[in-house]
């Protein structure tokens, strides 16, 4: 009989936001005859009610570490899943992550968190929820090895119980066309090299830092122009760039759906975090045959090869992003070169189908 497999996590909004995209991957690849997945969701979605997931998923309809009702309804939860044979839960997200371990051991049931960034939102609060909670936990799931540990040092969690899973992604399918707003970029300048940065807009990603070494590098006649896409109000980046008098070679727009669609239309993509778990933009530019520029931080120097399929450079340092900028736009064979060797390295390392066996080793490991 296939295992049962509780999926818990506090919303699920979108399917091509990182932790949610790879849920929505995970469970649709599932080998049916060995598990069978649920999921169970806090609170329910515009998106679940008008697309439903590739499970059936039920909605608790409580939540909130303080709320003692979301706790109990939570606790009613896991005995009917035991009762059913249950025997994994794997939680995502922060209440879920603490309040799934506890809830679920005393019903024998192993508990699963997944963590999949560099801990930017630990406060003391919840490091000791997490240290009590850990107790409980049959396994970790990081998304790469400097997440792995990072939680080993601060949630204390032996590190023979973390496994390392990098992102999965779909097999590469064929571009019907590149989208309308990047082909016309292509139009109005026929010759610029096109930079993308994929990011939504916060101080954590850096922008400024792309379009100050934008600057840097066009005083070397170069070409070059930045295109972001991504969630935020940007007026601020666009003062800098006014400030720097490159405005007009800095492209805003804004959050889009068919990112896998516009990167082709792209030659550089860029990434100028100052913390990052494993970027999934990262892995994009190099699904599109994109070289890649990004700062050293978390996963990211796990994903990029240095000098093969990209640059890696000292976050803030903006010379050496420039530096990095420069070599590729003024090489297009170069460009080609690292592009290839991009892609390479993400069907070979970072595919949907491996995600996926490597869970299921997972999962088999434990009701073993």
């Amino acid at each position: 009989m296939p295992v049962p497999i509780l999926y818990v996590i506090d919303s699920f909004k979108n399917p091509h936001a990182g932790t949610e995209g790879q849920l929505y991957q995970l469970v649709q690849g599932l080998d049916r005859s060995r598990f069978s997945p649920h999921l169970l969701v806090f609170q329910d979605s515009a998106y679940l009610q008008e697309n439903g997931f590739p499970c059936n998923y039920t909605v608790l309809g409580r939540s909130g570490l303080s709320n003692p009702l979301a706790w109990f309804a939570l606790w009613k939860v896991a005995k009917k899943f035991r009762k059913s044979g249950g025997k994994i839960v794997h939680a995502f997200f922060i209440d879920p992550s603490i309040m799934c371990p506890i809830i679920f051991k005393p019903f024998g049931v192993h508990g699963i968190i997944s963590r999949r960034d560099m801990g930017y939102w630990y406060t003391q609060k919840y490091l000791f929820l997490l240290r009590c909670s850990g107790r409980a936990v049959s396994s970790v799931i990081a998304n790469s090895e400097a997440v792995k540990d990072v939680v080993s040092n601060s949630e204390r969690i032996p590190r023979d119980e973390i496994n390392v899973i990098y992102n999965g992604y779909e097999e590469k399918v064929e571009r019907v066309s590149i989208p309308a707003e990047v082909s016309l970029l292509r139009k109005q300048y026929p010759d610029a090299v096109l930079g993308v940065i994929v990011a939504n807009i916060r101080p954590l990603k850096r922008i400024s830092d792309a379009i100050t070494a934008l600057a840097t590098v066009v005083q070397r006649s170069c070409n070059l122009h930045l295109v972001v896409v991504g969630d935020g109000d940007h007026s601020g980046l666009s003062q800098t760039a006014e400030a720097l008098d490159v405005r007009e070679r800095v492209h805003f727009l804004g959050r889009r759906s068919d990112v896998a669609d516009c990167l082709p239309g792209f030659d550089i993509g860029l990434l100028c975090s100052e913390s990052e778990g494993f970027s999934n933009s990262i892995v994009e530019y190099m699904r599109a045959g994109l070289p890649v520029i990004c700062s050293s931080v978390g996963g990211n120097s796990e994903a990029i090869e240095h000098g093969v399929s990209g640059y890696l450079y000292e976050c803030g340092n903006i010379g050496e992003l420039s530096d990095g900028l420069m070599k590729l736009v003024f090489d297009t064979a170069l460009r080609h070169k690292m592009g290839s060797a991009a892609l390479k390295a993400s069907e070979a390392r970072f595919n949907s189908r491996l995600m996926v066996d490597q869970h299921q080793d997972v999962y088999s490991e434990l009701v073993r």
